[in-house]
């Protein structure tokens, strides 16, 4: 019983790691802080909960139905895996050559959390790809807590988000947003091999007992 609890943490803990690095909470920070700027505390706490109430429930949402979707349609993990592992690396690589975009001073405050803050900075397709694959290594269990947790941090992080940039500043959190793209490149790379490898062993193994 011991030994079943000390792995499923240890599983949390290595699911909670590619979740992490695919919310790249540090490249949210200065398009967060933009929004709040000019808020006062309860519009901060409206778009912090709205964004964490959204960014739960379409990764939730995701995460049961798409598996589902995957056999309707006919699709491997594996085809979703090489293609999941492009579409991050794509997306890390537009993080690292560009900034986010700029957000429009004039959008209504109460849907900020919702969009863009909930969906796509805190949970987008790089997530979405992430959850869905490392539930087919994982599991249901380990992979909801662990994106549980992560939406724990995201949460004190945006609650502490002025006094954070207060000492990181822009620059430094911006650095640290790139180097979140640079670890989220390199887990697609390693997404894309393996995806690669367990193609052609699925398709060797056919040809063996055929």
């Amino acid at each position: 019983m011991a030994n079943v609890i000390v792995i499923f943490f240890k599983d949390i803990i290595l699911a909670l790691i590619p979740i992490f690095v695919a919310i790249d909470v540090f490249g949210v920070l200065p398009i967060y802080l933009d929004f709040v700027r000019d808020t006062d505390s309860d519009e901060e706490k409206k778009i912090r909960k709205n964004s964490l109430v959204t960014a739960f429930s379409v990764g939730i949402g995701f995460l049961l139905l798409g598996k589902s979707l995957f056999s309707a349609m006919g699709i491997s993990i594996y085809d979703f895996e090489m293609a999941g592992g492009i579409l991050l690396l794509i997306i890390s690589i537009n993080n690292l050559l560009s900034e986010k975009p700029k957000l429009y001073a004039s959008a209504d405050k109460a849907d900020l959390g919702v969009v863009p803050i909930g969906v796509p900075l805190i949970v987008g397709p790089g997530v979405l790809t992430t959850l869905l694959i490392i539930t087919g290594i994982y599991g249901y269990l380990v992979v909801t807590a662990a994106f549980i947790i992560n939406l724990l941090i995201v949460y004190i992080v945006l609650k502490k988000t002025k006094l954070i940039l207060k000492y990181l500043g822009k620059t430094g959190s911006n650095a640290a947003g790139k180097l979140a793209a640079l670890l989220l490149a390199a887990y697609a790379v390693m997404m894309i091999r393996v995806g690669v490898i367990n193609t052609i062993f699925v398709y060797m193994k056919g040809l063996h007992k055929s």
